[in-house]
């Protein structure tokens, strides 16, 4: 098992610094002709690699196979500032990305027992999104996602805290189960504060890529 969690480590900053490296060695006129900033994507994907790794590898794989090949295409003949790409419904990429983030956090939280079956199925998600250009705007839902699995630590744990007892029944009659639970308070607050940064975030990223009225 620690073999796998090393494998992965390497495996996510190694994606992050080929990101990196990779947008720190092409032209900024290149991103401006497709409509993006080399400094935005090099700033995001470092610091969310420092901060939050799981969302710092999602960035690094966005850059990868939806940016890179646009600026990789680039030939320099033109500066001209690619139009943005609309989508009518960018609430429904929010609810998707908001799952993806939500695999992604339970890879970690359960990285010692169902967590490594949440690995092909995020990667492949985010690997299908990122090639439609559109999805781009739902990006802020990973920081949404990220509070999925707190939610349902807070549910599971909703009697608590303390010592909390059952009633069950059984052939011998009626018993009583007994568990430890935990405050569900800080699991829902810290969730709820991760959500509300993800709509905040995309909400303001609506608004900015409507431009002014």
């Amino acid at each position: 098992m620690i073999i796998i969690l090393v494998a992965l480590l390497v495996v996510f900053l190694g994606t992050s610094i080929w990101a990196i490296i990779d947008a720190a060695l092409r032209p900024p006129e290149a991103f401006v002709a497709v409509g993006d900033s080399k400094a935005l994507w090099i700033t995001l994907i470092a610091v969310f690699t420092l901060a939050l790794g799981l969302v710092g590898f999602i960035l690094a794989l966005v850059y990868l196979f939806s940016i890179r090949p646009k600026v990789s295409n680039w030939s320099g003949d033109t500066l001209t500032k690619a139009p943005p790409v609309a989508s009518r419904r960018p609430w429904i990429y929010f609810v998707i990305w908001m799952l993806v983030g939500g695999s992604y956090a339970m890879v970690i939280v359960g990285a010692f027992s169902i967590g490594i079956f949440f690995i092909p199925i995020a990667v492949i998600a985010t690997i299908f999104l990122v090639r439609k250009p559109s999805s781009r705007r739902g990006i802020p839902g990973l920081l949404g996602g990220l509070a999925l699995p707190l939610f349902y630590v807070a549910y599971l744990n909703r009697s608590g805290p303390g010592m909390v007892c059952t009633k069950t029944l059984s052939t011998f009659g009626v018993g009583q189960s007994c568990t430890q639970e935990q405050s569900p308070w800080l699991w829902l607050i810290v969730g709820l504060v991760l959500l509300g940064a993800g709509v905040a975030i995309f909400i303001v990223a609506l608004r900015s890529s409507k431009g002014p009225r």
